[in-house]
């Protein structure tokens, strides 16, 4: 067996999506400090505070900004809500690219004030520097294309490149160019639970085309991701989308799928087929399985664990190998973890449960962090 299946040193425990981030903007949360967890949907949640990170002895964070779609406060009682907070204000007030780099701002600014325990790392040099320091790693990465355009007027397809070209000079290092409402980049699937399609006595319509795949601007946005060493994100691309973006791509970067599971348990167009998890392997990138029984599995249990295992090893059974397994836990993302598994703090459970599968030791620290610092070194600046 290959001594290093990841094709690059661990970097240790690393999750490669979940949202800090948001939690400081939304809610002007410290990330010093812990509110609570609790084994079911709450908005509320703090799973990826500093605390959790240190607790769970998580190394890497690729932390996620997004700012929700303006679809959301179509709905009166969440443009209600909004107003409630310094970070809703923002948000009904300021365009969602400057909502993006006001988020980018406070999370370096929780970094700062975390002291020397934590780093914003801005590129692969960054990076190595970070980890050989004994510090945690912030790597910023953006959800939802839709920033890129707001504000802009339809045809300015130069100032949406321009604010692709700001995100990877701050050291952006993927983006998910889909999310939860339609956008101008690329279709999207259903990224909302039905039982949250409804609100008291209103309905949330997330406007699904599965017909959609890349637009025009989609496929010069990640164009130029690809000459600016951005890693694309098919997360919650319409299966159409996400085979235009692989054969687009042709392999130049590798691509990953940064929170999401497998359509054979969970036959959801969410989640990917084999098609799809043979075209990230081929380019060398990643399938970071989300930690949501939800998705997982169509029972939906509390506990997850069963269904993040089964999850990665038909991931590994369709690509061929470990080398393309990675955690991507969306915690803070409006998410309902697993009972059993619920916050930043438990990943260590992840290990534990390799290990009890009789998983080699070079194989699980491929899961657990070597495969996602194969993606960063092959793709990120």
């Amino acid at each position: 067996m290959n001594d290093n299946p990841a094709g690059a040193a661990f970097p240790g425990l690393t999750d490669i999506h979940a949202h800090p981030a948001m939690n400081a903007f939304l809610w002007d949360r410290d990330l010093r400090k812990h509110y609570w967890t609790g084994g079911e949907f709450n908005p509320l949640a703090s799973l990826t505070d500093f605390k959790m990170l240190e607790k769970g002895g998580v190394e890497v964070l690729w932390s996620s900004l997004h700012i929700p779609e303006p679809n959301y406060f179509r709905l009166w009682p969440l443009r209600m809500l909004a107003h409630l907070t310094r970070g809703g204000r923002k948000l009904l007030k300021l365009s969602a690219w400057e909502c993006l780099v006001d988020q980018m701002k406070e999370m370096n600014r929780q970094v700062e004030r975390a002291g020397d325990r934590f780093e914003v790392a801005r590129s692969n040099a960054d990076l190595d520097r970070v980890v050989a320091t004994g510090k945690k790693a912030i790597v910023h990465t953006v959800e939802g294309g839709h920033v890129l355009g707001a504000g802009l007027d339809a045809d300015d397809l130069p100032g949406r490149l321009a604010r692709l070209d700001e995100l990877a000079q701050r050291g952006v290092a993927s983006l998910t160019l889909a999310h939860l409402f339609p956008n101008e980049l690329a279709g999207h699937v259903d990224g909302i639970p039905k039982k949250q399609h409804r609100i008291l006595f209103w309905r949330l319509d997330p406007e699904v085309d599965l017909t959609r795949g890349l637009t025009p601007k989609g496929r010069a946005v990640v164009e130029r991701m690809v000459e600016l060493r951005m890693v694309p994100d098919v997360a919650h691309c319409t299966p159409v989308a996400r085979k235009e973006l692989y054969q687009l791509v042709d392999k130049r970067v590798p691509v990953i799928a940064s929170h999401t599971g497998v359509q054979w348990i969970n036959p959801e167009p969410y989640n990917l087929d084999e098609t799809d998890v043979r075209a990230i392997a081929a380019s060398g990138g990643v399938v970071g399985v989300i930690f949501m029984p939800y998705w997982l599995d169509q029972s939906d249990p509390g506990k997850g664990l069963d269904a993040i295992w089964r999850t990665m090893d038909t991931v590994r059974a369709w690509s061929g190998g470990w080398e393309h397994v990675a955690i991507g836990t969306d915690f803070d993302g409006f998410t309902d973890p697993p009972d059993d598994c619920d916050s930043e703090g438990q990943l260590p459970r992840i290990r534990e449960m390799l290990e009890a599968k009789g998983v080699s030791q070079d194989d699980a620290e491929a899961v657990l962090g070597g495969n996602a610092r194969r993606v960063l070194r092959d793709g990120w600046r």
